[in-house]
């Protein structure tokens, strides 16, 4: 059963009230869909039917390289979409693998139903297609940076800077999963942010939460 006080805090619901949630879902068909921690939930070229949401739960999203290597691309918590921009279009195949870290649930709402949401309710089109457009950015920045050759410390100092709010700045990826992204050796990033804890860059501030030292410059 869906939880509408939970769901009005998601992004793409952002500025719907609560009842004016429920009222648009009575009218809609949508499944939920449970999933168990190492479940591979999509695999890479299923195709996209619709909008799915995380509702609970955590997914990597990952692409196997010819040799065999996995590269994670990012993780996938409650109120993402997965595969917004291949919902429309020509091609509806997922470009990754999509694996539970943790138990969850998602949303399913075909295109169909989707289509009648769209015309029912202009908050929920403009949401969808700002995050679609946020989604386009963020990839266009990935790529950019995999091709910009960068350091290590720059790379961390970019994703401090990215996810910093009121000077702190929670790690949303693991140290692996980050040295997966950023395509370096774990023992070398580990080494970066132990550096900038040692010169009050950084101060832990509990698990992957630290405090951001905003007057100390990353060198």
């Amino acid at each position: 059963m869906l939880d509408f006080k939970e769901l009005v805090k998601f992004k793409f619901f952002y500025g719907i009230d609560e009842k004016e949630l429920e009222k648009m879902f009575q009218k809609l068909k949508y499944e939920l869909k449970e999933f168990k921690k190492n479940d591979i939930v999509f695999f890479r070229d299923e195709k996209i039917d619709g909008l799915i949401t995380v509702i609970k739960g955590l997914l990597s999203a990952e692409m196997l390289k010819d040799n065999g290597d996995v590269h994670k691309i990012e993780n996938l918590s409650e109120g993402d979409i997965i595969g917004s921009a291949f919902i429309f279009g020509e091609n509806n195949n997922l470009p990754v693998d999509l694996i539970a870290l943790e138990d969850g649930q998602f949303l399913h709402i075909d295109k169909k139903n989707l289509l009648y949401a769209f015309n029912s309710n202009e908050k929920f089109l403009v949401n969808f297609l700002n995050e679609i457009s946020d989604k386009t950015q963020f990839l266009s920045n990935k790529v950019w940076k995999s091709f910009n050759n960068k350091t290590i410390k720059e790379k961390v100092a970019d994703y401090i800077f990215e996810n910093t709010r009121d000077d702190k700045v929670v790690f949303k990826h693991s140290i692996r999963e980050l040295a997966e992204i950023f395509g370096v050796s774990r023992p070398s990033l580990s080494r970066v942010i132990g550096e900038l804890v040692e010169n009050k860059v950084l101060k832990r501030d509990g698990r992957n939460k630290f405090v951001v030292n905003m007057n100390k410059k990353i060198k």
